[in-house]
């Protein structure tokens, strides 16, 4: 019976662990969104200093996630993001027209990891 029990707390255990993990990437994701959407706003507004700006914060809190990002996430996914951050960055310290597809694309690699890391039924089985 002890062993039953404890196989049962392991998995609750688990469970709550993966639950706070699925959390913690929302929070920072939404954090990251924010950031590319004020970015995005500033740019349609005609500030585009600014947007760069809000982009290479964005950028940098991306980065500093480097340690749970290498370890939680898949490494083509963090590529990903990874250059189009860049990609969009460049663009915006350019000369030509940015635009908003440039800046959903960032949206949507980032929202894209939070699909991937929900618990569905398929996840679990």
């Amino acid at each position: 019976m002890k062993r039953e029990l404890f196989a049962v707390s392991l998995l609750l255990g688990l469970l709550a662990l993966s639950v706070y993990n699925i959390r913690y990437i929302e929070n920072k994701s939404q954090t990251l969104i924010s950031y590319i959407e004020e970015a995005e706003a500033h740019y349609l507004g005609g500030n585009s200093q600014q947007a760069a700006e809000d982009i290479e914060t964005s950028l940098d809190i991306w980065l500093g996630w480097d340690s749970y990002s290498h370890v939680m996430l898949r490494h083509s996914e963090v590529d990903v993001i990874t250059e189009a951050y860049y990609e969009l960055l460049k663009e915006l310290e350019g000369d030509d027209r940015v635009t908003q597809a440039s800046f959903g694309v960032l949206k949507e690699e980032l929202n894209s990891i939070l699909t991937k890391e929900r618990i569905n039924v398929r996840s679990i089985l």
